[in-house]
């Protein structure tokens, strides 16, 4: 299925395109830029920003009350499209990376391509598990909702500085990249929740109801 919805068109035609198209002008931009960075790691979590919101769109479906009786399960569906969005976003951001980066330093461009790379992640998945809870909780185009949340997140990392969440590489870098896996390990777990089928409950539910009650009937 899912080869033959690639290779048709169709499951790119069913996506909203532009964020990424933003995303890849947002690309593009570093390569225009003539001088160096003073400071990294602004333009690569700017560019993090508007990938991982690019992605929030990648769940959004109008036909998604249509394919509600779609043999093929929720998370199947939904794993399709987020596998979609994380090939433009890592090919994108690859790119940056080796664009912005300084060539000197191995140490230092490892750490920071890695820490990076942890918070654009955590970003992505906890947009996808908000647009995955949006879906079950049937909006059908939920991408809109995510931003918020991840413009909060940040506006609460910078702000605050009791939980480090956003600074820049020195004494605090391993701690804040030690809770944004946090951030990345939760998110996970709502979004693998968020994904299961609605009706495997009812399912299981019904099945047991039913064995209880052929458990009665042999028991009389």
């Amino acid at each position: 299925m899912a080869f033959e919805l690639v290779r048709s068109g169709h499951l790119i035609r069913s996506m909203r395109l532009l964020p990424f198209m933003v995303g890849a002008v947002a690309v593009a931009a570093l390569f225009v830029h003539r001088g160096g960075f003073t400071d990294v790691t602004g333009p690569l979590r700017a560019l993090g920003l508007v990938l991982a919101l690019a992605g929030g769109f990648v769940l959004d479906d109008t036909a998604a009350t249509t394919l509600q009786a779609s043999p093929y399960p929720l998370a199947r569906r939904l794993v399709l499209r987020m596998g979609f969005a994380e090939a433009v976003i890592a090919v994108l951001w690859c790119i940056a990376l080796w664009r912005v980066l300084p060539t000197s330093a191995d140490g230092q461009r490892a750490a920071l391509a890695l820490g990076l790379t942890v918070e654009l992640a955590a970003a992505s998945t906890l947009v996808w598990a908000t647009a995955a809870w949006g879906r079950r909780r049937g909006l059908d185009e939920p991408g809109i909702a995510t931003a918020p949340l991840l413009l909060a997140l940040i506006f609460v990392g910078v702000a605050q500085q009791r939980v480090p969440l956003v600074v820049g590489p020195g004494a605090n870098w391993l701690t804040a990249h030690m809770h944004w896996t946090a951030i990345l390990t939760a998110a996970t777990a709502c979004l693998a929740y968020a994904m299961r089928d609605p009706a495997a409950r009812t399912r299981r539910a019904i099945a047991r109801t039913i064995r209880a009650k052929a458990g009665r009937r042999c028991r009389r």
